[in-house]
Formats: C-alpha cells, structure tokens, sequence
C-alpha cells in the first residue's frame, strides 16, 4: 500500500482547517449573510462540477437507488453549510470545529438504530470522550464564569447530525459509483439547489454592496477554489489508503483550527471576531478537542 495516502490526507486536513479560518473571517468581517457567501462560491462550484461531469462520467445503468441517496446527501449537507455559516457568525471557528466533528458518533448511532450494528467497548469509550470534549468546548467563559449557550450549540450538534446523515447516504450511493462520481454529484446538486435558493434581488444587492467588494469576491473564490482541491485530494487520500485511518486523521481538523485561530489571534487580532483567551479558557478549549479528537481517532481506527 502506498504512504502518499498519508501525505495526502495530513496536508488536506491542514488546507481545510485554514480554509475555516478564512470562511470565519469572511462570514464575521466581509459578509452580510450566507445567502451572499454561497452564492459566490457556488458560482465557481457550477462550471467546476459539470467539467467534472465530463471527465467522470456516470457509469452505465445507474439506477434511481443511489441518485437519490446523492441527492438526500445534497439536501442534509446543504442545510449543515447553512447552520455552520450562521452559527460562525456568533461562535468562534475553534469552538464550531469540535461541535461539527462529533458527526461519527451520529453515524455510529444511526448505524445502531437503523443497519444493526453493534457498539464495541472501544466505541462507548471513545463516544464519551468526544461527548465530553463537546460539553466543555460548549461553554463560554466570562470574566472566569462559565456559560453554556444553548441555542448556537444545539445548532451546530444538529450540523452534526445532518453531516452524519449526509455520510450514511454517500456511503450507500458509493456501493454504485467511485468517489469522484459521487464528488461530481454532489458539487453539482449543491451547487444548483443553492443558486435556485440564493439568486434573489436581495441577495444580488447585498453583493454589489459588499465592502472592498472586489477583494472580498476574490478571497471568496480562492478560498471556494481551494476547498474543491482539497475535497478531491481527500477522495484521492481515501482511494490510496485505509478509509479509517485517513477519515481519523481528517478528523484532526479540529486541533489545527485551534492551533491557527490561537496563533492568528496574537499575530493578526482583528482577522477573526474576538474570543476571551485567559489562559484557563485556552487550557479548556485545548483539552476538550483533544477529547473530541482523540475520541474520533479511538472510534475510527
């Protein structure tokens, strides 16, 4: 087995935890909603997905089954893009990371539930350490009292789930097609169910009256352009290597969020929205996702 999975998998993970770095800074300081942000990006998302389309066709004979599964995939991720954005409005990108990355414990739920699966002491353990890590990063802290914020949490572990939803019907969608079918597909009914959405008079003014609109576009669209490069290098990861070890180290994500958005708030402060950063809140912060994370590392592998 080749180790160019390894390499693959670690520097898309990076990319992708700078790329919400970036989606922070432009949903709290450039952008006025979602609406606006979507629909630039899915303006590059389109052309992209249907040149895909013809680089991977659809194999022969593909039936209604696993369309529609892309298509479910499309609508819960769809709505997860809406409240990750939303919630990154109010909520600091370390502390949305972690919430979104407790997906795999939805999974392993829903496969319970639904499929028949059984959970194995190691995946009790490591669901409680992620569950653990969610509730301390779930609390604000303020002048030293803690807070708990319902609302914003409750949004973003409901992301979680429709991530986990997302997930299962891809699975079962890629029991018919190869990953680049299903990424082709999915950029494509993503990018067309948002521009149905997103292309209203009011959406189109407030992008004309975005401020420094023309580097804020342009971030925009390099950051989109970005994040499809690394959804094709994570697939290609998932294709060289074992898909539970790459999907474990994706789900690091959360620890170089935390690294970045740390060090951008003393290098560059005014780049992401303030966050109370004592040294106990940091502490805190650190300890819950690495429980979070190393939770997902012990259920995944």
């Amino acid at each position: 087995m080749s180790s160019g999975w390894v390499f693959l998998a670690l520097s898309s993970t990076v990319i992708s935890a700078l790329i919400n770095l970036l989606d922070s800074h432009l949903m709290t300081q450039r952008m006025p909603g979602w609406r606006a942000y979507v629909l630039i990006c899915d303006l590059l998302t389109l052309p992209v997905s249907i040149v895909m389309l013809i680089v991977f066709p659809l194999p022969p004979g593909l039936g209604m089954a696993p369309l529609l599964a892309i298509l479910a995939s499309t609508l819960a991720s769809s709505l997860a893009v809406v409240l990750i954005l939303q919630a990154m409005k109010s909520e600091h990108v370390s502390r949305v990371a972690p919430l979104i990355s407790t997906s795999p414990v939805f999974v392993a739920i829903l496969a319970f539930l639904f499929l028949g699966d059984n959970f194995t002491w190691q995946q009790i353990f490591g669901i409680a350490a992620v569950v653990t890590g969610a509730i301390l990063i779930s609390f604000k802290w303020d002048e030293g009292v803690a807070h708990f914020h319902t609302r914003p949490v409750l949004m973003l572990l409901f992301a979680a789930v429709l991530v986990a939803v997302s997930n299962v019907a891809n699975k079962y969608a890629l029991g018919y097609m190869s990953y680049w079918n299903s990424a082709t597909l999915l950029f494509l009914t993503s990018a067309v169910f948002f521009l149905a959405i997103c292309i209203r008079p009011s959406v189109l003014r407030e992008v004309a009256g975005l401020k420094q609109r023309s580097l804020t576009i342009s971030l925009a669209l390099a950051n989109q352009a970005v994040a499809l490069v690394v959804s094709v290098l994570a697939y290609w990861a998932m294709q060289l290597g074992p898909v539970a070890l790459a999907s474990a180290v994706f789900n690091s994500k959360p620890l170089f969020i935390f690294a970045f958005s740390t060090l951008a708030g003393y290098l560059f402060p005014r780049f992401l929205p303030p966050e109370h950063s004592s040294r106990k809140v940091i502490l805190v912060k650190a300890v819950a996702t690495l429980a979070v994370v190393g939770g997902l590392v012990v259920m995944l592998v």
